[in-house]
């Protein structure tokens, strides 16, 4: 196996598990296979293989191409790696996580939030109108609190991910 593929599926296992891993470094072994010659290979049941195809998909780390099998009627899925570089990926992966940041970001700059001394759940103040500023659990008066510290860490996060670079 090579660097690349020891880099995808290093990235396999971080982000989708030990199995996506295992299929990373099968695929990496024989080149391309159907959801059905991986469950047998590796002795994974075949729904969890194509959980884990499809998450590898959408993560950008494998791809598959579509064969009408003439016999049966239905297509065949051949799957590999992707042949895209790691970095690409990594860099995709950081620019959806900027996204999600930013909308938490202005989420947490723009609300004011409440929280329950007994319950120790946090409401927005959309939420505390409607409870009349009572916890809807317990009853106790619901606390104003100060979300300065949350908006303060995911500046930071935000921040160290821009300067991030995957070369």
């Amino acid at each position: 196996m090579g660097s690349s593929e020891r880099v995808l599926a290093g990235l396999a296992k971080k982000i989708h598990g030990e199995v996506a891993e295992r299929v990373v470094d099968r695929l990496a072994k024989v080149g391309e296979a159907t959801d059905e010659q991986l469950s047998q290979a590796l002795g994974i049941e075949i729904a969890t293989i194509r959980r884990t195809l499809n998450a590898l998909y959408e993560s950008r780390l494998a791809k598959y191409r579509r064969v009408r099998d003439e016999e049966r009627g239905w297509y065949l899925y051949y799957w590999r790696l992707t042949d895209e570089f790691p970095s690409r990926v990594l860099e995709e992966r950081k620019r959806k996580a900027l996204d999600i940041l930013r909308k938490r970001l202005e989420y947490e700059q723009g609300s004011s939030f409440f929280y329950c001394p007994r319950c120790r759940v946090r409401y927005s103040f959309d939420d505390v109108v409607e409870f009349m500023f009572r916890c809807p659990g317990c009853g106790t008066d619901l606390e104003a609190i100060d979300n300065g510290v949350v908006v303060e860490k995911l500046r930071q996060a935000i921040e160290l991910l821009e300067k991030l670079k995957f070369d």
